[in-house]
Parts: structure tokens; C-alpha cells; sequence
């Protein structure tokens, strides 16, 4: 069954569906390519691998999970705060939320033509500051400047969500990354929330490095693929 997407049709200027793979291997590709008809685009979900030339695999997700916990004493949170509406710039947490999203579907699938990708990471780290009450932004300063960041939002009462990350290109090595990560995972541990998601792709490698030496636990693999009407 294909469903429509209100947001991403109503964001991007037309029809989108999502399908969801519960039988990869029973997929009838003929029946939902008749059922796709009415979409521009599908997004097609699978737990396993789909082999069909014409669908066009664009990201396999990593779910990684982590238990709370309380930072030892010896982990450094200097330069860490929250980010500020009076005292931070925006736009270069903007900037920064766009490299967050070097290996997104959205960038990387060719066939979005009308800067899909950079509107759509510009319109998520808006609303993380600017709509969303539950969501910490939490970021990395020198002299000033944000280096890094990340956004800190729950899902219910026991598990929470780091949704985006991202650290300048040209300050990576100094571990910016894994400070962040500790710090967010003690907010979430004071917030009152025992576990800890986040979701990569299995392609960034330097994010999967980063979220193992953290100690997070891969969950679960999902197939993402692209099948467009042109």
C-alpha cells in the first residue's frame, strides 16, 4: 500500500507517497508501479535489500540506541551551553545544519533539482530553534564561534532523539563531536530519559565511528529506496 505524504507533497510542490516493505520477499514491483501512478516520487522502506533496477537505493539507515547516563567528571564540557536566540548566530548554525546532512537521500538522489536538500535541512534546524518547545539545540563555541552542535528532542517519556549533527569541516579531529555527544546524552539523562536514539546513514562512516566510540549500539538496518515518475 502506498499512502500519501501531506508534509513532504505540501514542502517539496507535489505528490510523494510512502510505501512500506513488510514481505520484501513477496514485492510485487508491477502492482506498485500501477498503484504509483498518482506520485511523483515514493519513498519505499525495506528491511531487507530489494533488487529492481528501477527502484534506486538511496540511503541505508542505522538506527543506533543508548542507554542515559551521567557524565564523569573527567569528560571536559567547556564551551557547551544551549543555543541562544539573543546571544548565537543563526546563520551559521544554518550552515552548519547543512554539512550535518552530506550523505542525506536528498542530497545525494540527483533527480531533486530544485534544492530540496537545502531547504529542507534549512526549514528542520528553523524549526528545532525556532517552533519546537521540547527541542534543546545544544552547541560547541570558541571565541564565539559555533564549531558544532546538536539537537536533543523526546519521543515519549522514556526515549529521546539526537536528530541532527554536524561540526565544521575544518575543526574535525578535535573531538568536538564526542564532547557534544556526551554532553547531550547527561542533558538526556537529567531530563529524566533512559534511553537514547540516533539514526545515520550507513554510507558516514565518521558519524558511525563517532556514535560507536560513545558507546551506542546498532538496533536495526532499514533499505531506503527513491522510485520516481518522470
Amino acid at each position: 500500500m502506498i499512502t500519501y505524504i501531506k508534509w513532504d507533497s505540501e514542502f517539496f510542490g507535489y505528490n510523494i507517497g510512502n510505501c512500506v516493505i513488510a514481505d520484501y520477499n513477496n514485492f510485487n514491483f508491477s502492482e506498485f508501479k500501477v498503484k504509483s501512478n498518482k506520485f511523483k516520487l515514493v519513498y519505499l522502506f525495506s528491511k531487507e535489500p530489494l533488487n529492481h533496477k528501477e527502484l534506486k537505493l538511496v540511503d541505508i539507515k542505522v538506527t543506533f540506541k543508548k542507554a542515559t547516563s551521567i557524565l564523569d567528571e573527567s569528560n571536559e564540557v567547556n564551551n557547551i551551553n544551549l543555543f541562544s536566540n539573543n546571544n548565537d548566530d543563526f546563520s551559521t548554525l544554518e550552515k552548519l545544519a547543512l554539512t550535518s546532512g552530506e550523505y542525506s537521500r536528498f542530497r545525494i538522489d540527483e533527480n531533486f533539482k530544485n534544492n530540496e536538500f537545502e531547504a529542507l535541512y534549512k526549514k528542520w534546524i528553523r524549526s528545532f530553534v525556532y517552533n519546537k518547545d521540547n527541542v534543546d539545540v545544544i552547541i560547541y563555541k570558541e571565541q564565539r564561534r559555533i564549531l558544532g552542535f546538536t539537537t536533543l528532542e523526546g519521543v515519549n517519556e522514556n526515549l529521546c532523539d539526537i536528530g541532527l549533527v554536524a561540526v565544521n569541516q575544518n575543526e574535525r579531529g578535535k573531538k568536538i563531536g564526542t564532547k557534544l555527544i556526551n554532553f547531550t546524552l547527561n542533558k538526556a539523562f537529567e531530563k529524566g530519559f533512559k534511553e537514547v536514539k540516533v539514526v545515520t546513514q550507513f554510507d558516514n562512516k565518521p558519524a558511525i565511528n563517532l556514535y560507536e566510540k560513545c558507546g551506542f549500539k546498532r538496533s536495526k538496518l532499514k533499505y531506503i529506496y527513491h522510485y520516481w515518475n518522470l
